[in-house]
């Protein structure tokens, strides 16, 4: 059986073939428009919404399965999700904060006191 949408776009393409045999050519392109953007609506209506591009959790649940495709329970589910979060961390992080660049900055400024530890700080701290 055709989808919906197949149903209703040929039932009014073949009306506006009759209907066209009778009119004018403006009322065949805005019967064609209209008949388009219907046709469009119910296809972007049927269609799934994009996922994130990043991984979270939620698709690390989601994607969870084996290789026959049932999903994963006990141990296997739990090695994976350690796994999955593991990739998408380093992939969140890109750019480090603030906090971690003044614990890594404060380590690297060891020795150094006064004005040339304020210096090394501010450079440091501006990368």
């Amino acid at each position: 059986m055709a989808p919906l949408s197949q149903v209703i776009f040929s039932t009014i393409a073949d009306t506006a073939i009759t209907y066209l045999t009778k009119e004018s050519t403006m009322n065949h392109r805005l019967l064609i428009i209209l008949a388009s953007l219907f046709a469009a609506n119910v296809a972007l209506a049927q269609s799934p919404a994009a996922a994130p591009a990043t991984a979270s959790a939620g698709n690390c649940e989601s994607s969870a399965v084996s290789k026959t495709g049932k999903p994963l329970h006990g141990a296997a589910k739990a090695a994976y999700m350690k796994k999955c979060a593991g990739e998408a961390a380093p992939a969140a992080k890109g750019k480090a904060t603030q906090q971690n660049k003044m614990v890594s900055c404060n380590k690297e400024a060891k020795g150094k006191t006064g004005d040339e530890r304020k210096a090394f700080m501010k450079d440091c701290l501006s990368k």
